[in-house]
């Protein structure tokens, strides 16, 4: 710590220290980069041994293929015969299938018309002959003089194939063909024990995307004939012939082992099969995780000391910037009781204090501006009342008037109105920002708190020919509220809702228990409100602006009050709106004593 002290400013020797965080740095990134090399490594690997045993199990089916088509092929040593009698033919047809355990059924086939004339089936005596016809595909491929192998199709969820050779003489001469199918299920045990450590397996599909054989890891999760043409990898594999690149990987969610996987393949060439294995990431990059710990493990008494440096060092530099930054946000809530971080003398405890003394500069601007609006409207109920007083009393004596001076008498009333409703809101705002809101709360029944409201509003209601729906549940607790409070509540919103919807509306008004609460709701099918308007909604003065509310009348303290009073009732409102498709206020008081049935 003596090189700290030599530095004098305070900021330089935390700069000072910051340095110490650049060798943590270097050794994250140097091991990161040392883990980024393993597991490549290791990755490169893993492609190597898939692709290793993917090749193997291609040679081995290939070759099990071609040496099935090679035995399958009959040529005659006589250069002058010209056919095969029927005997023979059955005798070289049952030998065939006695040495072939894979073969299920096996003919010969005249080249001038496809008509079996000898044919064998495997469990059955006296098979019926059948005529295939000469563009049959296996024997059509026979009379070109090659060899035949078929798609692969399946009968009682077995895989099968079709087979044909041409049968000649010496001289090349096609005096018959042979065609058989062959069962291939015998491919099962090539592939059986085609395994990667404990969970990697493989598997292998015909060109359609059918499961043919796979390996004994797959025995209880993937069956014979299961098609796997829909998963984009065997699909790749099928289209391309290999995936991915050789000597590299892809990496996937697989279906199969339901989690994600390294995996290779290939098709067999003039088969179109496809070899695709899979090692699941879990096991393949286990080894990784053992080199890491080991790496970690010797770099960790060096990277502690100065983890713990570096973690002592950035709490103490940014909690005074934190609690800074608290401050701040609670302040532009309107919050100047907050605590500053003065302790430290360095520029950041500088700022605090001077953070500090701005706060209550603010602080007594606020109290000055609240004790402003309250005196204020206080003293305009006394003019306004005794404006609306006189309005009144003009009114009362407007049938002698001429129709123009009723017109501004009615003016007056109504601008009489509306002042006093500014001047009320103003006042209870005030009220509220200098803590004189008064709430108290007992046990109310909102049920009729709610159906007075509605018979209060229905005038309203009825001048826009709005239908209001109220159906309260049978059976309801009562709720923790200011009567009076609460009724203040229900006018705002259910008002509200009567204004901001267009005539012919519907507004609803319902009740539902949730919990230790019951949760109030006016619903209309008004105008709606967009989620930006949504988030300024219970401010100060806030009021939706669009073509739909300017003609609307309102002080945009309404909702500012009816939060203001249902948080003093240990409550929480909020709402749910689209625009264009109406609006939803809900608010949310603590039950009380379920009512007793009338």
């Amino acid at each position: 710590m003596s090189l700290f002290r030599v530095i004098t400013s305070r900021v330089e020797r935390k700069l000072a220290l910051l340095l110490s965080l650049v060798s943590v740095l270097a050794l994250s990134i140097l091991g990161y980069l040392a883990v980024q090399t393993v597991t490549l490594a290791r990755q490169q690997n893993v492609a190597e041994l898939e692709w290793q045993l993917t090749n193997q199990s291609v040679d081995r089916l290939r070759k099990f293929i071609d040496d099935k088509i090679e035995n399958f092929r009959i040529v005659v040593a006589d250069p002058n015969v010209n056919a095969i009698g029927y005997e023979q033919q059955t005798f070289i047809l049952e030998g065939h299938l006695a040495g072939d355990s894979s073969l299920v059924e096996l003919s010969f086939i005249q080249p001038t018309d496809g008509f079996e004339t000898a044919r064998v089936v495997r469990g059955y005596d006296k098979p019926i002959h059948r005529v295939l016809g000469l563009d049959e595909p296996a024997v059509a491929a026979a009379l070109k003089g090659e060899n035949y192998f078929g798609p692969v199709f399946f009968s009682d969820n077995e895989p099968r194939i079709v087979l044909a050779s041409p049968v000649t003489n010496q001289q090349g001469v096609v005096i018959g063909l042979l065609r058989g199918e062959a069962n291939l299920t015998t491919v099962s045990p090539l592939v059986a024990q085609a395994n990667l450590g404990e969970s990697g397996y493989l598997y292998v599909v015909d060109q359609s995307g059918r499961v043919i054989a796979s390996s004994s890891v797959l025995s209880n999760r993937l069956s014979r004939g299961t098609d796997l043409k829909r998963q984009p990898f065997v699909s790749q594999v099928l289209s391309t012939g290999l995936a991915p690149a050789l000597n590299t990987a892809t990496i996937y969610n697989s279906n199969i082992a339901r989690e994600k996987v390294f995996a290779v393949g290939r098709t067999i060439p003039k088969f179109g099969w496809a070899v695709v294995v899979e090692w699941p990431e879990a096991e393949a990059m286990a080894v990784v995780s053992e080199v890491v710990g080991r790496l970690v493990a010797g770099t960790f008494i060096l990277l502690l000391a100065l983890v713990i440096v570096s973690l002592w060092l950035a709490r103490k530099i940014t909690k005074p910037l934190r609690q800074l930054t608290t401050a701040a946000a609670q302040i532009g809530q309107g919050k100047f009781d907050v605590v500053l971080p003065t302790a430290s003398q360095d520029e950041v405890g500088e700022l605090a204090r001077s953070f500090g003394t701005m706060t209550q500069g603010l602080k007594e601007l606020e109290r000055l501006k609240d004790e402003f609006v309250f005196i204020a409207a206080h003293e305009l109920r006394t003019p306004v009342t005794a404006i609306r007083g006189y309005a009144e009393m003009l009114g009362d004596a407007s049938k002698d008037l001429p129709e123009q001076a009723k017109e501004f008498v009615t003016r007056l009333q109504q601008s009489g109105g509306r002042l006093a409703i500014l001047v009320n809101d103003l006042l209870e705002v005030a009220r509220s920002q200098a803590g004189r809101l008064k709430v108290q709360t007992s046990p109310q029944d909102i049920v009729a708190i709610i159906s007075a409201t509605l018979a209060e509003l229905k005038s309203l209601a009825d001048e826009k020919k709005h239908i209001i729906v109220f159906s309260p549940p049978p059976q309801l607790p009562q709720v923790m509220a200011d009567k009076d409070k609460l009724q203040e509540v229900l006018v705002n919103l259910v008002g509200n809702a009567i204004k901001y919807t267009p005539p012919q509306g519907k507004v609803e008004v319902g009740l539902r228990i949730e919990g230790d609460s019951v949760v109030t709701w006016v619903k209309d099918n008004g105008i709606g409100i967009t989620a930006e308007d949504q988030a300024k909604l219970f401010q100060r003065f806030f009021r939706v602006e669009s073509d739909e509310t300017r003609n609307i009348q309102g002080t945009g303290l309404g909702l500012f009050i009816v939060r203001q009073i249902i948080e003093h009732m240990n409550g929480r409102i909020w709402v749910e709106s689209t625009k264009g498709q109406g609006s939803t206020f809900l608010f949310a008081l603590l039950a009380g004593d379920f009512l007793e049935p009338e």
